[in-house]
């Protein structure tokens, strides 16, 4: 899968089990630049026990960004506004350049889809 904003593209991981869903970044290894991680369903994340910051988008069931978050530090709870139904972290300082703001909407491709 490959998330596309403005001509910029990342490759998608997708956590689809429930461990998956539950650790997120947790017990993986820290995303390369241009890698994302997709959670659905999911309004809240946090970063305990994570060792580097994070950016943060929610969205809603149509792609359409209901929340941002950059630079997330470690130890800390995020949730989402209620019409969000799903999140994206990014490596912390990767949406930035981007000029995402509420309400854009985000194109995610099905091409090959790396899960977890």
């Amino acid at each position: 899968m490959y998330l596309n904003h403005s001509g910029e593209k990342f490759e998608i991981l997708v956590a689809k089990s429930f461990f998956a869903r539950a650790g997120g970044l947790l017990f993986r290894k820290k995303l390369m630049s241009r890698q994302c991680l997709l959670i659905t369903p999911c309004r809240s994340i946090h970063t305990i026990g994570m060792r580097y910051n994070i950016d943060v988008i929610f969205i809603d069931a149509f792609g359409y960004i209901t929340d941002i978050h950059y630079d997330v530090k470690p130890f800390k709870v995020v949730s989402a506004s209620a019409n969000a139904c799903s999140v994206v972290e990014f490596l912390g300082g990767e949406l930035e350049q981007l000029n995402l703001s509420k309400n854009n909407h985000l194109f995610i491709n099905c091409v090959v889809a790396q899960t977890f």
